[in-house]
């Protein structure tokens, strides 16, 4: 019985054409257009394969270089696939087939299978630490995490927030963290959405007996954004905008800072934010994205419920090869098929067809170009479906084995 290990030294020599000895593809060949607000694991792996057709392989940033790639995620189950299997029986003479007869097709290369490494465990259930109480009627919640353990080259203050709107109401966002929100970072400038002119008041009030400062607005241009939608829909979604503005800021009793800020008829003044700011209780809420199983050692890193979700190596949380990452992806952006969402990403490497979840996926093993030049270190994509029709974008690195990946591939799961 011949090893996969051995089929792969096998399948390395029997390559007759090297990348190298490719001619150059079309300057534009690679070239990739994407709005702002798309979700940025999808618009890193896009750019990592670009650079890798233009420009020379670069080292792994250290700790103090500054690198912003993307969101992430991880999970696991059993593996159900159906690959393509290469047939390296010794050779027997040509055959010359008959006029009608078909000739049998050339097997397809499977993706480089790294050894692998990490040792995979069950995963804690991922929750967002905070709710409201009442709920906002008729608002739907797009809860994230960003900060802590984060792959920027430091690790940075953990912020929570909640974008709670719908339709036709743009509703608000409230976020909590260590830090006075208005307060930037080192190195970073933070200017408001308003102008003095279109300031209309200014003053402290209280929320839940702390002092508040707030402030109310008139927009000159409506501030506008997407309404909220499911993955699969087709259509782009309406703006949903308003010219009203509040925002408020407070510490809470136990140190950590609150910012909220409403827009629109509804939520757009101060007396309506210190209702919803009463309301928020410390009471975790499910995040829609999960996973059943993570590597051993690994933590939450970052999410977003209708977008992405990252784990990272909790040793080594700014190198950026330590890292698992799943983005949800829209179909009114095009991504409406596995070919479309790996196109331009597979780098002339091998992409296997098979099935996850009981619909068609692609997975594609490239180097991995954070890595040290030379070090021979890949990663992995896995472009597949939920049940439900919805896409996503699996990122792995090569301290995880195939199996390792589609197994965690299985094991997510998504509530829409």
């Amino acid at each position: 019985m011949i090893t996969d290990r051995e089929l792969d030294d096998r399948l390395t020599a029997a390559a007759g054409i090297r990348d190298a000895e490719l001619p150059a593809l079309p300057d534009d060949f690679l070239r990739f257009v994407t709005e702002a607000d798309e979700s940025a694991s999808v618009v890193a792996a896009r750019q990592l394969a670009a650079e890798s057709r233009t420009a020379p392989r670069r080292r792994r940033p250290s700790r103090k270089t500054f690198v912003r790639a993307g969101a992430g995620v991880l999970v696991v189950a059993a593996a159900w696939t159906t690959a393509v299997v290469v047939d390296l029986r010794p050779e027997r003479p040509p055959v010359v087939a008959a006029p009608d007869a078909q000739l049998p097709a050339e097997p397809t290369p499977l993706p480089l299978d790294p050894p692998g490494g990490l040792t995979l465990v069950a995963a804690e259930a991922i929750t967002f630490p905070y709710s409201l109480d009442p709920a906002p009627e008729g608002l739907t919640p797009v809860l994230s995490r960003g900060g802590g353990l984060e792959m920027f080259g430091a690790v940075e203050p953990l912020v929570y927030s909640a974008r709670y709107s719908s339709a036709d109401d743009p509703g608000f966002t409230f976020t909590i963290s260590e830090r006075d929100p208005r307060v930037p970072p080192p190195g970073a400038q933070l200017s408001p959405p308003y102008t003095d002119d279109e300031v209309e008041d200014r003053g402290t009030t209280a929320v839940a007996g702390r002092p508040a400062d707030f402030t109310r607005a008139t927009l000159s241009e409506p501030s506008c954004t997407y309404a909220p939608a499911p993955p699969t829909q087709q259509q782009e979604p309406e703006q949903v905008c308003g010219s009203a503005y509040a925002e408020l800021y407070w510490q809470r009793a136990d140190g950590l800072w609150v910012g909220l800020v409403g827009w629109g008829d509804r939520y757009g003044s101060e007396t309506a934010l210190v209702s919803v700011g009463q309301s928020i209780v410390d009471r975790p809420q499910p995040v829609q994205l999960q996973f059943g199983l993570a590597p051993e050692g690994w933590a939450v890193s970052s999410y977003e419920s209708l977008g992405n979700l990252a784990l990272v190596d909790e040793a080594d949380p700014t190198n950026p090869s330590a890292r698992v990452a799943v983005s949800l992806l829209e179909q009114w952006r095009g991504y409406d098929s596995p070919d479309v969402v790996l196109r331009g990403m597979a780098d002339g490497n091998p992409v296997e067809e098979l099935t996850v979840k009981g619909r068609s996926a692609r997975l594609v093993s490239v180097p991995d170009h954070f890595a040290d030049l030379g070090s021979g270190t890949r990663m992995w994509y896995l472009a597949g479906e939920f049940r439900d029709g919805t896409g996503f974008l699996l990122q792995a690195p090569d301290t995880l084995s195939r199996e390792d990946v589609l197994a965690m591939a299985e094991g997510m799961s998504y509530t829409a």
